[in-house]
């Protein structure tokens, strides 16, 4: 009798001394948690860092001058962010605007600007119910703009403009034709 009276007497000592206090690493990943909540340092980086401008002048066989200039945007851009431990990068990629003159046998037919709100116009992002277009309109920014060259005889001009969202593998594929007249017609290619 007197030995179960005693190991109750140590089961309710120690039941009674464990007051659920956490062990020092228990604390210590509380704690960093906790510090990575409150405590975020924000960087904000630029893509391209600075003004960048790009001019081809080309001139085909069948008398047609092509002049294509791209440049960045500085005011407009598309916002990505990524939090890196405490870190809140703020990716900025910036918009970019084109120019778009051809000449056909030295009178200009077609002298045209362009920025995001008119592509995305142009390219019927704002207004397609599309599930495969949803958020190019927002998302978006030119990846490339090239006049192809491939073209057998042709009497138009076709330029290849191609929008990504960044930091996926989403592309939009499109053809912009431009007759000898200049009247421009865009065709969308493909969406990935």
């Amino acid at each position: 009798m007197r030995n179960i009276f005693f190991i109750l007497l140590l089961l309710v000592v120690a039941i009674t001394s464990c007051d659920g206090r956490k062990t020092k690493s228990q604390a210590l990943l509380e704690d960093i948690e906790e510090f990575k909540k409150e405590v975020t340092a924000e960087i904000p980086v630029y893509q391209p860092e600075s003004y960048v401008e790009r001019e081809v002048d080309t001139l085909l066989h069948n008398g047609y001058r092509v002049s294509i200039k791209t440049y960045s945007d500085m005011e407009e851009s598309v916002l990505f962010t990524k939090i890196k431990d405490t870190i809140n990068y703020h990716t900025y990629y910036r918009n970019f605007k084109f120019n778009i003159i051809i000449e056909k046998n030295g009178n200009r037919i077609f002298d045209e600007q362009f920025n995001k709100k008119r592509m995305n116009k142009l390219l019927e992002y704002n207004t397609t119910t599309l599930s495969e277009l949803r958020g190019f309109d927002q998302l978006s920014v030119l990846k490339s703009i090239e006049l192809n060259k491939n073209l057998p005889n042709s009497e138009n001009i076709e330029i290849d403009i191609i929008y990504a969202i960044p930091n996926t593998d989403r592309i939009s594929f499109h053809i912009m034709s431009i007759n000898e007249k200049g009247i421009m017609n865009i065709e969308r290619k493909y969406i990935n």
